[in-house]
Formats: structure tokens, C-alpha cells, sequence
């Protein structure tokens, strides 16, 4: 969905009146309330993200630390689960990797929204920002936090994989 700015100011701005007049005052003060309300939203949805990477982070270090218990002890059914417990991880991990696109997805859009919105306003904070940072083009200026943060998910499915592979009965029937 490649929505320019037009669209999106025809989506937000119902109105808007250039006139000098008490109404145009009371319609600005009510567009920079709104936009400080996003603001605020937009913020949520930051600290909404970290708490779920915090989580995701939490359970599988939960179920490295599980396995590794298991690994030490001599348990009757520890071969089933080291088999077992690492395709859970695998799919948390990916629920999680579909997480972070998602809102990867949805700071694009509010991005956008904040963008289109400073518009009407006297500064634009978040334009000025983004060009400084290359408009994330330029690598050595920014590198987005999401692209690092997906390399977290697909790690776990990694060391899961390998902890799989370890395991596997066939290597060791194979006296690997």
C-alpha cells in the first residue's frame, strides 16, 4: 500500500480554512491537540514494541535455559525434549519476526501520518530528522533498528535448528 502525501492529507484534513478569523485559530488549536494525541499514540506503539521484544526475549531464553537444565540431568524423556521443545521455540520465534514486520509496517504509516501532518505546522520535526538521516537510503547515516531487530527471532531459529539437529536421533544412531 503506497499511499503519497495528497491522499493521506485528503484522509486526515476534512477542512481547512486560511481565513485570519477565530474559527481558523480554534481549528488550528484543535489540529496541533490532534497532532500531539498522535504523538502520544505514536509513542505507545514504540513502547508497545519493546515490551513485546522483551517478552519474545524472555520465553526463549526461558527455553534455553529449560533445555540446558534437561541437557545436565539424566532424564528419561530428555531426548524428547530437545527434540521436541526447539520446534516451539522455532515458533515463537517466528510469530515473533512476524511481530516486528508488523510494526516495522505500522511506524511506516505513522511516520507518514506525523510527516503529513507537520506540514501545517510552523516546523517540521520528523521531515527535518528523517532528511538529516538520509531518509534511511544511506546506510552510514542510519541503519534502521528493524533490520537489526529481525536478526534476533531468526538467531533463536538458528541455535533452535542446530539444537535439533544435535539431537536428532539419526545422528545418533549415525555415532555422530
Amino acid at each position: 500500500m503506497n499511499i503519497e502525501g495528497d491522499q493521506i492529507d485528503s484522509l486526515l484534513i476534512a477542512t481547512y480554512s486560511d481565513d485570519k478569523d477565530e474559527s481558523a485559530d480554534r481549528y488550528m488549536d484543535y489540529y496541533i491537540d490532534q497532532y500531539r494525541i498522535y504523538l502520544h499514540i505514536f509513542n505507545n506503539t514504540s513502547d508497545r514494541r519493546q515490551k513485546t521484544n522483551e517478552f519474545f526475549l524472555g520465553i526463549n531464553t526461558a527455553i534455553m535455559g529449560i533445555m540446558g537444565y534437561f541437557e545436565t540431568k539424566d532424564l528419561p524423556n530428555a531426548p524428547v525434549i530437545s527434540i521436541l521443545v526447539p520446534f516451539v521455540g522455532i515458533a515463537i520465534c517466528f510469530c515473533w519476526y512476524r511481530l516486528i514486520l508488523s510494526y516495522t509496517q505500522l511506524n511506516r504509516v505513522k511516520f507518514k501520518i506525523i510527516h503529513t501532518l507537520e506540514k501545517k505546522l510552523p516546523a517540521n520535526i520528523f521531515e527535518s530528522e528523517w532528511h538529516l538521516l538520509g531518509k534511511g537510503k544511506d546506510k552510514s547515516k542510519y541503519f534502521p533498528i528493524s533490520h537489526t531487530e529481525r536478526f534476533i527471532p531468526i538467531t533463536f531459529i538458528l541455535l533452535y535448528v542446530i539444537i535439533v539437529v544435535i539431537n536428532s536421533p539419526l545422528l545418533n544412531f549415525l555415532n555422530f
